[in-house]
């Protein structure tokens, strides 16, 4: 994949075939209903999207952020990868998520540092796996983002 080293925003189309149990430190258990989700994700450090999409596709990796535990369970992967460069939290796209119609299913997954108060950056798209692709790249468009689309068999 020929991402750039540029700091941004992403969002991750996941399809989750089967029910993800995930269990953290502190007893903390969640599930995960099947369906297509979005994960909402910023990339600022060392590498860039590149780094960090590329952690994001990566197997057998030292699960870290939520996002990894639900990666890691049977029956989800992630279909798409929808990034831009940018200087806008990822928090902007979780807005336009949820304007679109996209519902929050975990309470606090993936936004534990967040300081705009999402609910989460992890939604639930309710349409057909295309159909999401296409919010997402609206989503980017109405940021006035250029969006660029890897798919991915992960």
């Amino acid at each position: 994949m020929d991402i750039p080293p540029l700091k941004g925003i992403y969002l991750l189309l996941i399809r989750v075939e089967e029910e993800a149990k995930i269990c953290l430190k502190g007893d903390r258990r969640w599930l995960i209903p099947p369906g297509n989700y979005f994960y909402a994700g910023s990339a600022k450090g060392p590498g860039g999207l590149k780094a960090r999409i590329a952690r994001h596709l990566k197997r057998g990796k030292r699960l870290h952020w939520h996002i990894d535990f639900l990666l890691a369970s049977p029956g989800s992967k992630i279909t798409h990868v929808v990034y831009a460069e940018a200087d806008v939290p990822e928090c902007a796209l979780v807005s336009l998520l949820e304007e679109a119609g996209c519902t929050h299913v975990i309470e606090g997954f993936g936004s534990s540092d967040c300081r705009s108060g999402c609910v989460s950056h992890l939604t639930k798209c309710h349409y057909s796996m295309d159909e999401c692709l296409q919010i997402a790249i609206s989503s980017f468009k109405a940021l006035k983002l250029s969006p660029c689309v890897v798919s991915t068999s992960t």
